[in-house]
């Protein structure tokens, strides 16, 4: 699949999207499309939900990774030492899902990143690096119950990477013997996801419930591996436990703890694999078709070729709409 074709793809399908934005809205009742058994399940940036009710979401997010480790080599290609580095890096995304019937929704997401070095070892050995991409699927209903609510998602993700690497760069002349086609500054890749899941929300009582997904799909990477292989396949699973103060103390406060497993990074540039993604947010629940809260993220990457993991924190503002 070529990135015009992808683009293309996107693209019709956007336009469908929007289409049907006006004439879907009439005739539905106005009612909280997230809450099951008196409970309105809170958001998470990292585990989607199950439900199919028309939202807008926004996210803006920041932090910090540390442990990053840099391999230095010599002129025959013999690792002689290995130094380390910090990255700082922010994330924005919108995504917007249009209810078209009672048993299907289609969704749009944007999003765009950007890491930076934040010392000499790191700025050198990662440089700059700016991921833009988006998403286009749909969800469908399977179950739905007082308590219960099952549904299907398919999706196709893609993702651009614009990336300097002054070490990398200086690599790549010392091994080529000087400038020429195959030594760049600048690197640029793309890649994809086709995905297909299940996601699935149980409400125990008004003041907590529980998400949880899996997915699973063919890949692409931004760039080849070792092997000289840029296709693969990804599974996720991931779950959040969502708690509600209002029902009980009324207090309009609720919290969202999470927890994510990705075999492969779905925005990462190669520099790690497979993730591990902790979360844990503060809610304001006062309105039901208003989630506007904070979460916390805590992370650990693999780094390919190196044993040690990263560690990366980070800082979301979520806003979701229910229309």
């Amino acid at each position: 699949m070529t990135r015009n074709s992808r683009l293309a793809a996107l693209g019709l399908l956007a336009s469908l999207t929007l289409a049907v934005v006006a004439p879907s809205a009439a005739g539905q009742e106005r009612s909280n499309a997230r809450t099951l058994n008196g409970h309105s399940f809170l958001v998470s940036s990292t585990v989607g939900d199950p439900f199919l009710g028309t939202h807008i979401r926004t996210l803006t997010g920041g932090g910090r990774a540390l442990g990053l480790e840099v391999p230095v080599y010599n002129l025959d290609g013999d690792q002689i030492a290995t130094l380390s580095g910090n990255i700082a890096f922010f994330q924005l995304g919108l995504t917007y899902q249009q209810q078209l019937a009672k048993w299907v929704a289609l969704r749009v997401n944007v999003s765009g990143s950007a890491r930076l070095g934040t010392n000499h070892v790191a700025l050198l050995a990662e440089g700059a690096t700016a991921v833009y991409g988006g998403s286009i699927g749909a969800a469908f209903r399977l179950v739905e119950k007082r308590q219960f609510y099952f549904s299907a998602l398919a999706e196709a993700r893609s993702n651009s990477l614009y990336a300097i690497s002054p070490l990398s760069f200086a690599q790549g002349i010392i091994e080529s013997g000087g400038v020429d086609s195959t030594t760049q500054l600048l690197g640029k890749g793309d890649n994809w996801r086709l995905i297909g899941g299940l996601r699935a929300a149980y409400a125990f009582a008004p003041w907590i419930g529980l998400t949880g997904l899996v997915e699973f799909g063919p890949a692409a990477r931004f760039f080849e591996d070792d092997e000289g292989e840029r296709d693969t396949r990804q599974f996720s699973a991931g779950g959040v436990a969502s708690i509600d103060l209002r029902p009980g103390t009324g207090v309009p406060i609720g919290l969202a703890g999470s927890a994510m497993y990705q075999s492969e990074n779905d925005r990462g540039d190669d520099l790690v694999g497979r993730q591990v993604v902790f979360g844990l947010g503060v809610f304001f629940t006062g309105r039901q078709d208003l989630s506007l809260g904070v979460e916390t993220n805590y992370q650990r990457f693999d780094q390919r070729g190196v044993d040690a993991k990263i560690n990366a924190s980070q800082i979301k503002l979520i806003l979701r709409y229910d229309f």
